[in-house]
């Protein structure tokens, strides 16, 4: 019967797709003449506009090699005063934009290079003024004494990004990119592994730009098996522009992996080993290779993760009667328990990029990731009842031995054609992804007073994703100052889920207590534009997206053996606009909107009852709506030599919130139930504040600072009033500071705290953590030995207390922390080249107006 059903299933899921691609066809055409009119009106508008000139140039050595990373400067005639910088590029070439005609000095510096000075008069008659191939002659008596000791930047900002550079984080060598992640300002990871930004978990966490098939119901185990040292730098994007999917109210947190694009061979291996208090010893090692040449680029990465964790935890819950004002408890449950996870997984990542052409001006490139993990999971909860009306206390222990395994795998195709090298381009991309998770679970419940009765389940849940992704990016340059960007975009997302539990110890002649099987098929067509314009100091993007959406889930019912199918279809379109204005002295002021979204997927909508804790279970709800949010950011850069800070002060509006609700079992007192609702609508409002100080060659700080308030509408579920209207006040700070004690050694301190906050029917406690690590280099940088210690006081706990009217509970979770890794990692490569490289970005040369885009993000 059940296979009828799922070729029933399946073919109506073909007709659907047949549906699908008619009515994609009809919104491509339908949308594509909405965009037509907003882009010429848009681009009419900006061409009026009069350009401003842009002074370009291009370095190289005295052995006609590229310089990078050189400092440009424009200064005027017999002055000392810095009037326009910037930096070159890898291949050697600078532009200095927004230039007014007239006389000048140009000056240009580096470390082991003699310092260049040209006097150059830009004329008024052109947009841009190009300056011929200049050679800059290294110093040889500086570079017999020069002794490097900076830093490279840590963090650079952009128009609609912030991007940190995760080399240059102590704290990685030998972490996972989870445990990076909880360094990086604005970013919270829990104690499961959940990912939020700005107090948002509805955030999107995309490797090189692409989702890569992570989602909330497996990031948390691929980002914990994924080695920090793959990692080359974070970016922040709390507001996206239409060229990326509007998925997530809170953004995207971008990985971009190490990629080294310089020619010959590089590499490097790692080994570490960690040790957590009251633990067992946890180990990883590491292997990365890349291959450089005219014709290809090669690269993989493969690591080991053997992790161990463990921690214990409390819950308190008092029941009360009904329209008491929680006066008259009538229960009482207490838990404690102790759990030990341990988890073994492989992360490889490999890839090939083909230069093709003679011009070298098409690319080519495949890519693999693939992670497998294994997890066995063992928790014991003791439980302590007492109920009030009979003055009966009932005691029993539960222990839960649980194993889990996962694969997961990306495939991607991209193939990029450039149409000259100001920028303008044709992308087309695709990718696949598949995971399946396989869990199976033994509970077992025994009473501890009494007659010792004893109580048995399994639990099989099974649990199969995949998603396929095609784009097509297409990218014009209007000179210097014009950027129009249009692409087209199709998702298919599915996923297939089935689980049992049985009353027993075994399977087979069991009964069935529940069974769940459930299916859920997306589709997603995106059409998007942007122009992007500059004139003077003035900057300017605009963008539209509309996307269509047809969804199908369906849940086979435990009791009558039936599916039950929820079809929707809807389109909608997502604005997005930015602006941007440069004020005298090296202020940068940014104003953005966009339009985002939170649509339901995987646990929020599966009917899947997880009872690993007999007195809390948790399952989804397939009627689920999605989440809409609107968001405006004003934010405000100013920049001295060695100073920067940045302020940003936001708005977020949001209407039917997917959030978790809990309550108690109509049956039985002692069992919480919790699922997810479209509960409410929220307005928030915060500031942010992010400093960075290079306080000598020896020391520079990273603060940041986090003020927030919510104002969230009462909570309600089947009509009955969950928690009344609340508003909350919240921040958190976080301060990383770096030292050079020497030339080969280095440390890194970094503290965050984590005010109380607002949740769901509660509230949560403040929390403080705390890292530090140590760098040691030996044999010109080849070898390098790391230290670092995780939540160095211990204080790296969750507690969180929820309520209604008929239950108040109080939730504790703790580490038992600290985590200490100890890493040795040796590089290796084939010239000498790639010394150069490593001096140049570690020279110390780190000013804010250095690494800004002073294009405003529209490169």
């Amino acid at each position: 019967m059940v296979k009828n059903k799922r070729e029933i299933f399946l073919y109506t899921q073909l007709n659907q797709s047949h549906k699908m691609v008619s009515i994609i066809s009809e919104i491509i055409t339908h949308i594509t003449m909405r965009l037509k009119y907003t882009i010429t009106i848009a681009a009419l508008f900006f061409t009026i506009i009069a350009q401003a000139i842009n002074v370009k140039g291009k370095l190289i050595d005295n052995n006609k090699q590229p310089l990078a990373f050189a400092t440009v400067v424009l200064k005027l005639p017999g002055t000392t005063t810095n009037l326009k910088g910037t930096s070159s590029d890898l291949d050697g070439n600078f532009t200095i934009s927004d230039v007014e005609a007239g006389r000048y000095t140009l000056e240009i510096s580096m470390v082991g290079y003699k310092t260049y000075s040209k006097n150059v008069n830009i004329p008024t008659t052109q947009n841009e003024f190009i300056i011929s191939t200049i050679t800059i002659e290294e110093d040889s008596k500086m570079l017999e004494t020069v002794e490097v000791v900076g830093q490279a930047a840590q963090m650079r900002f952009d128009i609609d990004k912030r991007v940190f550079n995760v080399d240059q984080n102590l704290a990685a060598a030998g972490a996972s990119a989870s445990e990076v992640l909880e360094h990086i300002p604005s970013v919270t990871v829990d104690q499961d592994g959940n990912i939020s930004l700005r107090n948002d978990e509805n955030v999107e966490v995309w490797i090189n730009g692409k989702p890569s098939g992570l989602n909330a119901d497996n990031r948390a185990q691929i980002l914990q098996q994924m080695p920090a040292g793959t990692i080359e730098s974070i970016e922040i994007i709390t507001n996206p522009s239409a060229k990326h999917s509007p998925e997530g109210s809170a953004g995207i947190i971008n990985l971009v992996l190490k990629k080294n694009r310089d020619s010959g061979y590089y590499g490097s291996v790692e080994g570490g080993l960690g040790y957590q208090l009251k633990g067992i010893p946890s180990g990883n090692a590491s292997a990365n290779f890349n291959y450089n040449s005219s014709v290809a680029d090669f690269y993989i990465n493969v690591g080991f993760r053997q992790r161990n964790h463990s921690g214990n935890g409390t819950t308190n819950r008092w029941a009360f009667a009904p329209n008491t004002n929680r006066t008259d408890t009538i229960n009482f449950l207490g838990q404690e328990s102790n759990s030990d996870n341990r988890s073994w997984g492989l992360f490889t990542r490999a890839g090939v990029d083909f230069h093709l052409g003679k011009q070298k001006m098409d690319d080519l490139g495949v890519s693999l990731m693939f992670n497998n993990n294994y997890n066995n999971s063992l928790e014991n909860i003791f439980y302590n009842t007492q109920n009030y009306l009979s003055n009966a206390t009932t005691q029993y222990l539960r222990n839960n031995n649980g194993n889990n395994k996962r694969y997961h795998y990306n495939i991607g195709l991209d193939y990029l054609h450039k149409f000259d090298n100001k920028g303008s381009e044709l992308r087309l991309s695709t990718a696949y992804s598949n995971s399946k998770n396989n869990r199976e679970a033994l509970y077992e419940q025994q009473m501890i007073e009494g007659d010792g009765f004893e109580y048995q389940q399994i639990q099989d849940n099974n649990q199969s994703r995949s998603r396929f992704d095609a784009k097509a990016d297409y990218v014009q340059r209007f000179g210097d100052n014009n950027k129009l960007e249009a692409g087209i975009n199709v998702t298919n997302q599915q996923i297939l889920n089935n689980s049992a539990t049985w009353d027993g110890n075994i399977r087979e002649n069991q009964f069935q207590s529940d069974y769940n099987d459930f299916n859920y098929n997306e589709w997603v067509a995106a059409l998007y534009a942007t122009y992007g314009r500059k004139w003077g100091n003035f900057g300017a993007q605009l963008g539209l997206r509309g996307e269509y959406v047809h969804t199908y889930s369906g849940t086979r019912d435990n009791s009558t053996d039936n599916y039950t199918a929820n079809v929707r279809s809807y389109w909608q379109l997502y604005p997005t606009a930015y602006i941007s204005y440069a004020l005298p002295q090296n202020n940068e002021l940014q104003v953005n909107y966009t339009r985002r979204v939170n649509r339901p997927r995987g646990r929020q909508l599966s009917s899947f009852r997880n009872v690993s804790d007999s007195t809390n279970i948790s399952y989804g709800n397939p009627d689920l709506m999605p989440q809409f949010s609107n968001a405006i950011e004003l934010n405000h850069i100013k920049y001295w030599d060695h100073h920067a800070i940045t302020t940003s002060v936001y708005y977020r509006y949001t209407t039917n919130i997917i959030q978790q609700v809990r309550f108690q079992s109509e049956n039985n007192p002692n069992v919480m139930e919790s699922t997810y609702e479209n509960i409410a609508k929220s307005q928030s409002i915060g500031i942010e504040l992010i400093g960075k100080n290079r306080l000598s060659r020896w020391c520079n700080l990273t603060s940041t600072v986090n003020i927030f308030y919510r104002d969230m509408a009462a909570v309600y579920y089947k009509n009955v009033l969950l928690q009344e209207r609340s508003k909350s006040f919240s921040w958190s700070g976080r301060l990383m500071g770096n030292f050079i004690f020497t030339k080969t050694f280095s440390g890194q301190l970094s503290l965050s705290y984590h005010s109380p906050t607002v949740i769901a029917q509660g509230r949560s406690k403040g929390m403080f953590f705390s890292s530090i690590g140590l760098r040691k280099t030996f044999f010109d940088k080849k070898l390098t030995l790391s230290l670092s210690v995780f939540d160095l006081f211990r204080t790296m706990g969750w507690k969180n207390y929820t309520w209604s009217d008929t239950f108040y509970q109080d939730f504790e979770r703790q580490p038992n922390g600290p985590n200490f890794n100890f890493t040795v990692r040796y590089s290796f490569n084939n010239n000498g080249k790639q010394k150069r490289y490593d001096n140049m970005i570690n020279d110390g040369s780190d000013s804010m107006d250095d690494t800004y885009d002073s294009y405003g993000g529209f490169e």
